[in-house]
């Protein structure tokens, strides 16, 4: 739960058809959507009654914890809700005894990366053709054709 009052962070294990209307709008296939969520931990944010966010954790390996998917409502971008999800990522990965966030995002993203990097993850490496590969028809993005990854990571810095 999240500490704001009216704010809450909690998990779910029913995708129903608001979450996937707002997932949606961060993969635009379905069917990866689905496949994904059976394989996450998957975090709802609310505000009162209204749902506000979403975002689903995965562990592709045995030191990572990876943000698959994350949204916002459109109406509620900009208001902080994207970075206390982040926040509780964060959260999961020190839980989990971990020391490795890991997200994706599109090149031509230029909104998704700027975001990340002021949640304090750092770029690591680029995926090239990662979209053209796994996207049956191309993904316009800021009048560009998107094509590659970008991966960034926050690490859990350790006191020296």
């Amino acid at each position: 739960m999240s500490s704001e009052p009216g704010v809450t962070i909690q998990t779910f294990t029913n995708l129903d058809a608001e979450h996937l209307t707002l997932l949606l709008e961060a993969d635009p296939s379905e069917r990866i959507i689905r496949d994904v969520f059976t394989h996450s931990r998957a975090y709802e944010i609310h505000t009162g009654q209204a749902l506000t966010g979403v975002m689903l954790l995965v562990r592709p390996n045995t030191d990572t914890v990876e943000i698959a998917d994350i949204s916002v409502n459109r109406a509620y971008r900009r208001q902080g809700f994207g970075s206390r999800l982040i926040d509780r990522a964060k959260m999961e990965t020190v839980r989990l005894g971990l020391r490795r966030l890991e997200v994706g995002t599109g090149s031509t993203s230029f909104g998704a990366l700027c975001f990340y990097q002021t949640c304090g993850f750092r770029m690591d490496r680029i995926e090239r053709n990662y979209f053209v590969n796994r996207y049956a028809h191309p993904i316009v993005e800021n009048g560009i054709t998107l094509r590659d990854m970008v991966r960034l990571s926050w690490r859990l810095e350790l006191p020296k």
